[in-house]
């Protein structure tokens, strides 16, 4: 699943982000030193060592994650969920091979196991191998036909596959079997869009009230209206975003170029632009458009500078070529 959306960080919030990020770091290494503590005191302890394990996976320390796992299972080499902890650190690690071998012996101990299943089926398919994914996911749905992930692991191969409409009836009985299931309600609103049909806005809404701080469903509500004429709707969404991330490239962007197309309103479309290149500063488009902004203005001069700074971006960018051959003939 690709999700197109660059999320910018906000102006005027270092401190407090760095307020969060000391306060978040002390509390780590809190856990850790507890964790340390709990080993030293008890080293035959296989589950401590998983614990710190997932800690450490936490933190992206891979290597660190795979010694705490061969520890543990040297202690107690009969426990299927240790190989599938070991599976994630292989993960993480760029190993898939790996990941594979560890899997199937966590399956080779425990055949019943949906987390190994699930997590074997999401293997196959970021391997691009198809039809094991579709066997694994037959495999785990067998054992529990109630499995909302399975469902949404199988879209997103069909997705891959270019089969639409399976991926919908997917992700559909995802949604049926879990209506919280946010990544299904984001996906089933994404593939609606792409169709223009207009129950896409009911699926991102309803992402919207899953996760009303992330960004990503407004985002692709604010597109479905402005690809579909609801100029309004998708300015308010826009704006929605920007509630929430006032440095937001794509949404600034966007707004710039309603402004601009739809709206004729070119000193806002000038500002818009002017922030976007601001924080984007090798954003090629919106150096052009600012510029063909200006030139509707009839800032003749201030449209040549950001049509050869869209030419310094991006070499022989045509559109800018064909505002500075415009401007040669005022």
């Amino acid at each position: 699943m690709a999700f197109a959306a660059l999320i910018f960080a906000a102006g005027g919030c270092h401190s407090e982000s760095t307020k969060q990020q000391n306060a978040t770091s002390e509390n780590a290494d809190s856990l850790l030193s507890a964790m340390n503590k709990a080993i030293a005191k008890n080293s035959d302890n296989d589950a401590a060592y998983i614990s710190r394990a997932d800690y450490y996976l936490s933190m992206n320390n891979v290597d660190s994650a795979l010694r705490d796992i061969l520890i543990a299972i040297s202690i107690d080499h009969q426990n299927a969920n240790h190989y599938i902890t070991l599976s994630d650190a292989y993960l993480s690690a760029g190993n898939p091979d790996k990941c594979l071998d560890a899997l199937d012996k966590a399956l080779s101990l425990n055949p019943d196991s949906r987390e190994a299943l699930l997590k074997k089926a999401q293997l196959y398919l970021i391997m691009r191998d198809y039809k094991q994914s579709r066997a694994t996911l037959t495999q785990l749905l067998d054992l529990d036909g109630i499995n909302p992930q399975a469902y949404f692991i199988a879209a997103i191969g069909q997705l891959e596959q270019a089969d639409t409409a399976a991926a919908i009836r997917s992700l559909q009985t995802a949604v049926d079997q879990d209506q919280e299931y946010f990544e299904a309600q984001l996906e089933l609103g994404i593939i609606f869009a792409t169709q223009k049909n207009p129950i896409a806005v009911s699926y991102l809404r309803n992402a919207i009230e899953l996760r009303p701080r992330t960004i990503e469903p407004y985002y692709q509500l604010g597109l479905f209206f402005q690809e579909n004429d609801k100029i309004e709707s998708a300015i308010s969404t826009y704006q929605n975003i920007l509630d929430i991330a006032p440095e937001y490239v794509p949404a600034l962007y966007n707004l710039g170029y309603i402004q601009l197309v739809y709206l004729n309103d070119f000193a806002k479309a000038a500002d818009y632009f002017t922030q976007v290149t601001a924080l984007a500063p090798q954003y090629t488009e919106a150096w052009y458009n600012r510029g063909y902004t200006y030139e509707q203005m009839g800032r003749y001069d201030m449209a040549r500078t950001d049509y050869n700074t869209a030419l310094e971006k991006t070499n022989n960018f045509q559109k800018a070529i064909e505002g500075l051959n415009r401007l040669d003939e005022k």
